[in-house]
């Protein structure tokens, strides 16, 4: 009978007595991380904008990733209140005000706040994380959030003729992907793998989960041109990225960093 932990898949992916931040924690990918991550045992603090409650080991705590001040302070309390920080996760994604616009007219405002929410406040956030890991000894762990838009080019073809009006993220334009998303979520790709290759030696590991897109509602001639794109030929539901993240956040990933995980349903394998 084998008795070593390292064959026993509760041991493998057992979170127990871990802490993790989750930014960007109260949309329905984070929701559906913290309960995956907490099944686990671990004890998840989410920051956001918006407060979301989800149960005893979920605590939020108010932080706007665009503000420097704001995240440090979050840090800080955070720190003061639980000593110890295993995991950063960094699940983010702005839409500001006219963020749906064409490139041709897209607003330079628009395009610095995307990046300084997607982009910047990673790079700031890791840079308290992995002060914190080398401070106390600590074996981290950051795990940034990126996109298949990260990695490939948008195929615009899937946006042709949409309404702005059953655009469900609102904005008055039509459901697209702009150039400040794409170019955000390749910068996080960059960064990931900076950040893997220079502290990989402080015991430090940093990687990325790559989603595809989930099905949310949106206006059905997207949902098909999107499914049609897919090998799989459906949007991925917000559940299945649990597994995925669960793997990332425990020692079944161990041996891994500057690594990109992507679970799209095949979207980049054509």
């Amino acid at each position: 009978m084998i008795k070593n932990k390292n064959y026993n898949y509760k041991e493998i992916f057992s979170l127990k007595n871990k802490k993790i931040i989750i930014l960007g924690g109260s949309g329905n990918l984070g929701k559906n991380f913290s309960k995956s991550l907490t099944s686990a045992g671990a004890k998840i603090i989410l920051g956001d904008l918006k407060k979301t409650n989800l149960g005893n080991k979920i605590n939020y705590k108010y932080c706007d990733v665009s503000k420097k001040k704001s995240l440090e302070s979050f840090f800080n309390t955070t720190v003061k209140k639980e000593k110890k920080i295993n995991t950063l996760i960094y699940n983010v994604y702005s839409k500001p005000k006219n963020y749906y616009k064409k490139f041709e007219n897209y607003d330079d405002t628009t395009w610095e706040d995307v990046l300084e929410t997607n982009l910047t406040g990673a790079y700031r956030a890791s840079k308290i994380m992995i002060n914190h890991f080398k401070k106390n000894k600590i074996n981290g762990n950051i795990i940034l959030i990126l996109s298949t838009y990260g990695i490939v080019g948008p195929d615009l073809s899937i946006y042709k003729n949409l309404s702005n009006k059953k655009n469900i993220y609102g904005g008055g334009h039509p459901l697209t992907t702009p150039a400040s998303y794409t170019t955000s979520k390749s910068g996080l790709l960059g960064l990931m793998k900076y950040l893997a290759t220079a502290f990989g030696k402080d015991n430090i590991r940093v990687n990325a989960l790559t989603p595809g897109g989930v099905f949310d509602g949106q206006e059905k001639k997207f949902v098909e041109n999107y499914s049609k794109k897919v090998p799989l030929g459906r949007m991925a539901k917000w559940h299945e990225y649990n597994g995925a993240i669960l793997f990332l956040a425990s020692d079944a990933s161990s041996y891994m960093t500057g690594s990109n995980l992507i679970v799209d349903g095949g979207w980049t394998a054509w």
